[in-house]
């Protein structure tokens, strides 16, 4: 498998090692949302997923996971779905150890698929992800895979840490803080697994079939979608759009998934009582897309680097560093241009060329 796939596996897993934790933790009063949350997680997420019981039952799973076993698992041996010594092997080790991983088949047919799993042990119980084994990895998988791991110390230690102050805190008012905040982390490691997902996607060519996209009303939405969190942070954003259709070929929630990127890089970058204009200008073959935002910018020499995955030009900012990496995949699948320039005075002006349908 590609060290990309392998990074993938690794962040599900810290996640839900943290919802797993979360459970254990928190009230019966407080569990309810929080469990909603983890539901909304696990089914979500792009892999199969299972939780084990400290005997290796199964007592958890989303629909991938039951997909690929071909019946309900529920309360049955992980080693009887899985007819494999090497998975025996692994919650053994798994057990004793805390983590391990290990390939496998999935049947013991002629023709032999083959999967790898990666399990860790939380609190007595064992979560584990399964990806089908594809390509071997390249260096360049390898560096990604290990500035994720890095990267994700910093919202895992702070779940913990809270994690560990909701148990011993009997202030209402305090657990509610401190459990918003869990949530906001574990958002941060949600997000760094759908955009993982995204490049993923993109990479085996899993995409939707490509349609005529309105784009005026592409924007609109998206514009309208963030105009709640900007509010919150006191930044105002102003649209400069056509009222008549524009169409872009391309996919619709790509292309949303671009544009509420960069909407969200600039709003993470934008002080309280700024504005952030976002304008289409139709040109002759292509639309012209352009995100402004009123923040410190970044220096001509940076601009390059903004595009590198995990890379922040500032460290003011929170999020894990993929945003404009991403945005940049999406815009070179629809053989567009995107480019950074200065938002004169101050600020950033990211721009995206898309051909006209």
């Amino acid at each position: 498998m590609g060290g990309a796939d392998l990074a993938l596996l690794v962040v599900v897993l810290c996640a839900l090692a943290s919802v797993v934790v979360l459970f254990q933790t928190v009230s019966t009063q407080d569990r309810r949302s929080e469990e909603n949350m983890a539901k909304d997680l696990l089914e979500n997420l792009p892999v199969p997923v299972f939780v084990l019981d400290d005997d290796f039952r199964i007592i958890r799973y989303n629909g991938l996971f039951e997909s690929l076993v071909g019946k309900a698992p529920l309360e049955r041996f992980l080693y009887e779905v899985f007819r494999d010594h090497k998975v025996i092997d692994a919650l053994q080790t798994c057990k004793k150890e805390g983590t391990a991983s290990t390939p496998f088949y999935l049947t013991p047919s002629a023709e032999k698929r083959s999967y790898y799993m990666i399990l860790k042990r939380t609190n007595g119980e064992i979560i584990g992800t399964i990806e089908e084994c594809s390509h071997g990895s390249t260096k360049e998988d390898v560096e990604l895979y290990q500035k994720m791991l890095h990267e994700l110390k910093t919202p895992l230690s702070s779940v913990r840490l809270m994690l560990e102050l909701l148990e011993e805190e009997e202030d209402p008012v305090q657990r509610k803080d401190l459990t918003t905040r869990i949530i906001d982390e574990m958002d941060r490691l949600n997000q760094l697994t759908s955009d993982l997902a995204l490049l993923i996607k993109m990479d085996r060519g899993l995409v939707e079939r490509m349609d005529k996209v309105n784009i005026v009303n592409l924007l609109s939405e998206v514009i309208w979608q963030m105009s709640v969190l900007a509010d919150n942070k006191r930044v105002s954003i102003e649209a400069e759009i056509p009222s008549h259709s524009i169409f872009v070929e391309g996919s619709k929630s790509l292309l949303k998934s671009l544009f509420l990127n960069l909407l969200d890089n600039a709003l993470k970058y934008s002080p309280e009582r700024t504005k952030i204009t976002v304008t289409l200008q139709e040109q002759e073959e292509n639309v012209l897309i352009t995100v402004a935002d009123e923040g410190e910018g970044i220096p001509e020499e940076q601009r390059e680097k903004v595009f590198q995955d995990f890379y922040r030009a500032t460290s003011k900012a929170d999020g894990l560093g993929l945003g404009l990496g991403i945005a940049l995949e999406v815009v070179k699948f629809h053989d567009g241009r995107l480019w950074l320039e200065p938002n004169e005075p101050h600020g950033l002006k990211v721009n995206v060329a898309l051909r006209k349908a």
